[in-house]
């Protein structure tokens, strides 16, 4: 694969169902062996930092809502970088988070190029017909 034209690899929004980036990043690093201490990682040929999520309203939402998980890490890659490896080093991340029981969901161009739809496959919401019960969302790219 080298990229879909169109499509920008050089940044991608990780939702994460944890209270404190700064626990995220740690464990991150920890595992990827990747990290400086500090709040920001490199995996691969992305810059990934994780902040609190702007977009939380505190409200109660359904647990699958990732637009109310308060971590986002915010993953950067040089202009120009290679689709193949941003997809690689965004997987990394999501993968090291699945394993680790994180529930985690990317929102990029590129989400249907990772595993599980970049998560939204492993965290489907209700549809608004079908209430609680179940089902799968439609999203839409950003």
């Amino acid at each position: 694969m080298s990229g879909r034209p169109g499509v920008r690899y050089e940044d991608c929004s990780v939702y994460v169902d944890a209270q404190d980036s700064s626990t995220v990043i740690t464990w991150l690093g920890e595992r990827l062996g990747r990290g400086n201490g500090g709040q920001v990682l490199r995996v691969g040929t992305l810059w990934v930092a994780g902040v609190s999520n702007d977009y939380s309203t505190g409200g109660k939402a359904h647990p699958f809502e990732f637009l109310e998980w308060s971590t986002v890490l915010e993953c950067e890659a040089p202009v120009g970088a290679e689709p193949d490896a941003v997809v690689a080093a965004v997987t990394d991340v999501l993968e090291m988070l699945w394993c680790g029981g994180w529930k985690a969901v990317a929102a990029c161009d590129f989400e249907d190029e990772l595993p599980a739809r970049g998560g939204s496959e492993r965290y489907p919401l209700p549809s608004p017909s079908e209430g609680l019960r179940g089902g799968k969302r439609k999203r839409n790219s950003w």
